[in-house]
Formats: C-alpha cells, structure tokens, sequence
C-alpha cells in the first residue's frame, strides 16, 4: 500500500482535468494494489478537476486494477465532491427545440431564409 501527497504530484492548486489523468497514469504506474491519495496539503481545486478525478477515482471503483481510499480532504473540496456525484447519475435528456425544414431547391431556400434574416 502507498499513500501519494497528491500535492507532492500535482500541485496545491488542483486546475484541470488533464491533471487527473496525470495522477491516474502516475497511480498505474506504481504497480501498487492499493493505494491512499492525501488531500491535507490541498490549497484550492476547481470544479473540472473535482468531476475529473471523481470520474476516474471514485465513479466505478470496480473498474480499476486497483483499491484507492481519500483522505484529509478539505472541507469545501469535500463539497465539491458531494455536489460532483449527485450530478453524474442523473440521466440527460436532450429535448428537440427547433423544427427541420426540407427544401425542393436552393429557390426554396433562398425564400425561406429571407423570412427568417434579421
């Protein structure tokens, strides 16, 4: 078991989503079976990280080759967190606003487009 100062990896401040990645690939590169990722140090994170890294380390923990716990983590990150998760089960529904127009010819078009110009 390793136990990582994610500051030590990535930064205090915790800014993009790409940093997730990095800390996921430095996680698999470890070789380790279990492994406990340190939050104490942790100055300021932004909401992109937080979604990344939830996506990566805490959606689906039985997709990983590894068991990863969180520790020390900030109160107002561990907010962030909560606030993250209860966004990632919600199903999106996607709700047609316009209508489609068929055309016969680019004559069609024309007519119809100068209805619609401002």
């Amino acid at each position: 078991m390793i136990t990582i100062d994610i500051t030590s990896i990535l930064s205090q401040d915790l800014k993009s989503r790409s940093r997730a990645n990095d800390l996921l690939l430095y996680v698999q590169n470890s070789g380790e079976s279990e492994v406990t990722i340190d939050f104490s140090n942790v100055m300021f994170a932004t909401r992109s990280f937080i979604d990344e890294f939830y996506n990566l380390f805490m959606k689906d923990v039985s997709s990983l080759p590894f068991k990863v716990e969180i520790t020390n983590v900030p109160e107002d990150i561990q907010a962030m967190i909560n606030s993250v998760s209860k966004t990632q089960t919600k199903v999106k529904t996607i709700r047609p606003t316009s209508n489609v127009a068929i055309f016969e010819n680019v004559d069609d078009l024309l007519k119809y487009m100068k209805t619609v110009a401002f």
